[in-house]
Parts: structure tokens; sequence; C-alpha cells
């Protein structure tokens, strides 16, 4: 089925408008689509009622020290609750993003205004930018291999993200559903199992990072607790990915269909 529950645009670490997000949806064809910005719905507000768009958004939460995103989609975009949950997560990524760049050395070179180039919703993809362009880095991956991956971030130092669970509770409350997204980077399907049980109403099972052997463990693990199955390009740049490109059938994706269309 032709549809793409994971975008991401200028209104987080995407390096696109929001219109240009969805002009490439509809080039795409996509029947459904979502724009999950990081803890921000700005992006979706700016398109909001393109054929075919769902509520969404990839909101950060915590579990082992670790950031655990979830993908909430079908929100009420008028709750107030859910809204001010965002704020207080982009308020403290904002917080990481100072504490981060003093660590770093560059508190003086860049501030955080320069650092977020617009976005509602500053993260770690704007930090590993900027630390290329400053030379503390050689390249994107380079900034996470060396500074900025989950390794080098588990420590008392940085404000908390909310609890896995909380997060999923926030999207429930919302009236959405919460998918635990790109569950590739976890390796094993025990380890997205035990992130899954916090309170994940269903998973990604199409995506560019997950491996076809890990996939298909993932998909008889959720036929088999009866969760809800999405995919998604995690597209950041149009080119590198397109939209729709990562696909389930519409067998199995209507589960979350009905559950959207119910919303």
């Amino acid at each position: 089925m032709n549809v793409d529950f994971h975008l991401h645009t200028s209104a987080s670490d995407g390096a696109h408008e929001p219109a240009r997000i969805a002009a490439a949806a509809a080039e795409a064809r996509l029947v459904r689509w979502a724009i999950t910005d990081h803890d921000s719905m700005a992006g979706w507000r700016t398109v909001a009622g393109a054929p075919g768009l769902v509520p969404g958004v990839e909101v950060t939460g915590q579990a082992d020290d670790r950031e655990i995103h979830v993908v909430g989609l079908g929100i009420d975009p008028d709750d107030a609750a859910f809204a001010a949950f965002l704020a207080a997560i982009r308020a403290t990524r904002e917080q990481r993003m100072r504490a981060l760049m003093t660590r770093l050395g560059i508190a003086e070179r860049i501030t955080l205004d320069e650092l977020r180039v617009g976005a509602e919703s500053v993260g770690r993809n704007h930090l590993a930018r900027a630390l290329v362009a400053l030379g503390v880095a050689t390249s994107f991956n380079d900034a996470f291999a060396r500074h900025l991956g989950d390794e080098h971030l588990a420590d008392t130092g940085l404000a908390p993200y909310p609890a896995l669970a909380d997060v999923c509770a926030a999207i429930r409350a919302a009236r959405g559903v919460a998918i635990l997204a790109h569950p590739g980077i976890y390796v094993s399907r025990q380890a997205v199992e035990a992130l899954v049980a916090h309170g994940c109403d269903g998973l990604e099972t199409a995506h560019p990072k997950l491996a076809p052997s890990l996939a298909g463990e993932l998909r008889q693990m959720a036929t088999r607790a009866n969760l809800l199955q999405s995919c998604g390009s995690d597209l950041h740049v149009l080119g590198t990915r397109q939209p729709g490109e990562h696909r389930l059938s519409r067998a199995v994706l209507a589960p979350l269909i009905a559950r959207l269309d119910a919303a």
C-alpha cells in the first residue's frame, strides 16, 4: 500500500519546507502520509488539510539511559495537554543542546538560534551539521561516532527526556496511536519487544534501517502480539530517500488504517 507514516521537514531536522514534502507526497501518489517532525507539529500545521495527510509527530522519550523515538499518528492536534507535553520536550532538547555545545567547546562560536536554523525543534542532527561546519568533526557520521551517539550521552549531566511509558500514554491520551520508530537500530527482536512493552501500540516493520531478517522476526512478533504495523521512509532529504519507498501490504496495514479512520 502506497503510504508513508514517517517524514520530516525543516520544522525539525528535515532539509525541506513542509510544502515541498507535501508536493513530494503528491508526486509519489501517497494515499496516506504523515509529517512526523521531532516533538513538533508545526510542519503538519503548515500543510494541514492536504490530501491523505494524517496528524503525526515523532516524540522523544527515554529508556535505560537511551533516547527512544515513538511516532504518534492520528493525534488530536488541538489537544492542549499534548501540546504542552511536546513543548516541555522541546525545552529539554534546548537544555541538552546548550550543555552539549558547552561540552564540545563551541558555545562561544555559535548560538542556539544559529544552530536551529529556524526549526521549532532542535536536535542532534543540527548539532552534527554545526560540528562539521566548525571543523570539530570531519563528517556527519564522524560527529555521531565521536561525540553524539547514544553511548556518549548516557550520563546524568544532560536533562532527561520523559520515560518511554509516559510518551506512549501521552500519545494515547491525545487519541493517537504510539508506534515504536526505526526498531532496526535496536538490533534484536528481544530488545524491541522490551521497548514495545512500555506501552507502544505497534512498531515500524518497514523502514530503511531495518534488516530483512529482523523485519521478518518483527512482523511475526507483531502478528502474534496483535500489534499494529506501520511503515515509513524516515525521509529527511529528498534524493537520498523517496516518499513511500518502504511499504507494507494493504492487509498488514489494515488494522492501523482502521484505527486512524476511527479517530
